[in-house]
C-alpha cells in the first residue's frame, strides 16, 4: 500500500520549513513530467514529495544583476515564448521550445529539466553554452550558486542533497555581438527524445572572437567539445570553416563514442544537425 506525503508550499518560507525535516525519501516536484515514470521504475510507495508548483515567487524571467534570472517554476512555454531569453539567449529558447509536446512545454519547468539530469536533456547543453549557473537553496535558508556543470553529475544524478533545491537559473547577460543556436535529432519529428542534440554560441565580429560548442545525448552528460571550440576561434566565417566544423564535430563522435554501435549513426547525423545550428546562427 503507497504511503505518500504530499507537501504543497506556497512561499520560499515554507519550502525552508519542509527543507530542513527533509530525508533521503523526500522527492522534489518540479514540473512533475518525469516523476511518475521514475516512482513506477524505483517501486517507490513511501515518502514526503515537496510540490513547487504553487510557489509562485518562483515563476519569473527578468534582466538584473548583469544576469538573466529564471525562477525554477518558468515552465518550458515561457521561456519559449520570452522576448529576453529569444533576444539574449536564443540557444535556450529554441532548446525550450522543442521539449516533449505543448502539454509537456506548459507543465514541465527548467530546474526540473536540470535536475532530473537526462543524457537527452535539450536545456542542459544550451545553458551550458551560455556559462549558465543554478541556485541553491537548502533547509536552513542558505543560498549558493553552482556551475551546471558542477550540478549535472551523470545520467539522472545531480550534486543535489536532500535538504537543498533549485530556485533559480542564472545565464550572463552579453551583448548582441554574442549569438546562440540550438538543435536536436531524435526518432520522429515532434514530441522526440534528443538522439543527439548540440548548442553552440559564438562572439562574433570581423571573426569568431569566443566559441562555445556544448553536445548533448553522445555520452552520461552533455559536454564542452573543447576541438570543435578551439578550431571555431579566430576564424572567418565562409564556406570553408562550416566543412571543417563538420568534419571536427564527426571527429568528436569517434572520440566520445569509439565503440558504440550507434557511433556510424550518429557520425552522419551530427553532420545535419550542424547544418542547422549554421543555419540559425549565420
Amino acid at each position: 500500500m503507497s504511503d505518500i506525503i504530499m507537501r504543497t508550499p506556497q512561499s520560499i518560507q515554507e519550502l525552508k520549513n519542509y527543507l530542513s525535516i527533509a530525508d533521503e525519501r523526500t522527492y522534489i516536484l518540479a514540473g512533475g513530467t518525469d516523476f511518475i515514470i521514475k516512482m513506477n521504475k524505483n517501486n517507490i510507495y513511501e515518502g514526503t514529495i515537496i510540490d513547487l508548483t504553487g510557489i509562485n515567487e518562483l515563476n519569473y524571467i527578468k534582466k538584473e544583476d548583469k544576469f538573466i534570472k529564471i525562477g525554477s517554476n518558468t515552465t518550458f512555454t515561457d521561456i519559449s515564448g520570452s522576448r529576453i531569453i529569444n533576444e539574449y539567449a536564443s540557444c535556450v529558447a529554441q532548446a525550450a521550445s522543442l521539449v516533449g509536446s505543448v502539454q509537456i512545454r506548459n507543465c514541465a519547468t527548467i530546474a526540473g529539466n536540470v535536475a532530473n539530469a537526462s543524457q537527452a536533456a535539450d536545456c542542459i547543453p544550451a545553458l551550458m553554452c551560455l556559462d549558465a549557473k543554478v541556485k541553491i537553496m537548502n533547509g536552513k535558508g542558505e543560498f549558493s550558486e553552482k556551475n551546471i556543470e558542477k550540478v549535472v553529475l551523470g545520467i539522472n544524478k545531480n550534486c543535489l542533497k536532500n535538504d537543498e533545491v533549485i530556485v533559480e537559473i542564472l545565464i550572463p547577460l552579453r551583448d548582441h555581438m554574442y549569438k546562440s543556436a540550438f538543435y536536436k535529432i531524435g526518432s520522429r519529428s515532434s514530441v522526440t527524445i534528443s538522439k543527439l542534440n548540440i548548442a553552440v554560441s559564438v562572439k562574433l565580429e570581423e571573426f569568431i572572437e569566443k566559441a562555445s560548442v556544448v553536445i548533448g545525448s553522445l555520452g552520461e552528460r552533455a559536454f564542452h567539445s573543447t576541438i570543435c571550440e578551439e578550431m571555431l576561434v579566430n576564424k572567418k566565417i565562409n564556406q570553408k570553416l562550416f566543412i571543417d566544423f563538420k568534419k571536427k564535430l564527426k571527429e568528436q563522435v569517434d572520440l566520445a563514442i569509439p565503440n558504440r554501435s550507434s557511433k556510424a549513426y550518429k557520425r552522419e547525423a551530427i553532420v545535419g544537425v550542424a547544418d542547422e545550428v549554421i543555419k540559425k546562427l549565420f
